[in-house]
């Protein structure tokens, strides 16, 4: 049956999704978008990742302009190949206080912390886990010991358990956050807090009214926990082969893993059913 609908806006997630496991985009999966954007169908990053990590990526695919960072809480517009600054269009920062208080109980379960304020990122001190999320992201922070001080609220914070001996300890940290706050996986081992009630679909929502585009000209592909909101909320919702079984029953239909070019396999069949 062919579908009446088409899409203006692909929606994607980056780790888990549009990256392999080794953090690569596939040459199949850069060719899949770079033909959807000829198409004259808008690419969209949706991402846990700052503006400075999603730049990168972004200039890889070769694509400008609007994105989705910090889990929603920050949406803006990233010019790769120009010295154009970060242009804020909607952001949502978690109060001061919150932030401190999930802090010092961070600190306190020696879980790795990271605060997140538009293209910067301080840690209070390294830890492995940290470490091996600059290298990751290819993007290092700055370390400020006194961090308890700062009076900049952030747009997120990055709670990481590097042993998964933490791993209790951050599911208690998830569970007894500030009633202002969210917590979100990305990973496992990785809890994005930001201010309650930020999340991808929320932020996927507001751009749609600035833009003219009514959720269902939006199709969104992720993986985890962070992306079910996104894939309920687009006219269809693709979920990763190597997505949980709860984030694959919130989504339409089901693409192969991100090591075996789920992106670009969706997006073949995308064209094939003419949504794009």
């Amino acid at each position: 049956m062919s579908n009446t609908r088409r899409a203006r806006l692909l929606v994607i997630d980056v780790d888990g999704t549009l990256l392999t496991t080794n953090y690569q985009i596939t040459t199949a999966t850069l060719a899949a978008v770079q033909q959807v954007v000829s198409r004259g169908v808008q690419v969209l990053l949706a991402s846990a990742r700052s503006p400075a990590a999603l730049r990168l990526i972004m200039g890889e695919l070769g694509i400008s302009g609007l994105a989705i960072s910090y889990t929603g809480a920050l949406t803006c517009r990233l010019y790769p190949d120009s010295d154009i600054p970060t242009e804020v269009v909607a952001q949502q920062r978690m109060n001061l206080a919150s932030a401190h208080i999930v802090l010092r109980s961070a600190l306190e379960q020696e879980i790795g912390v990271g605060w997140y304020i538009g293209d910067d990122w301080y840690i209070p001190r390294w830890d492995a886990a940290l470490h091996l999320e600059g290298e990751l992201t290819g993007v290092m922070p700055t370390v400020v010991p006194d961090l308890a001080h700062f009076t900049e609220a952030p747009h997120k914070l990055l709670c990481i358990a590097g042993d998964p001996v933490l791993l209790p300890r951050l599911s208690l940290l998830a569970n007894t956050l500030p009633y202002d706050c969210t917590g979100q996986f990305s990973y496992v081992n990785y809890l994005e807090i930001t201010h309650q009630g930020v999340d991808k679909a929320s932020a996927l929502q507001l751009l749609g009214h600035q833009l003219g585009i009514a959720t269902d000209e939006m199709v969104a592909i992720g993986d985890a926990e962070n992306d079910i909101t996104m894939l309920r909320l687009a006219g269809l919702g693709i979920a990763m082969g190597n997505a949980s079984p709860e984030v694959q029953a919130a989504a339409d239909w089901v693409t192969d893993t991100n090591n075996q070019d789920g992106v670009a396999i969706a997006i073949a069949r995308l064209q094939a059913t003419r949504w794009i």
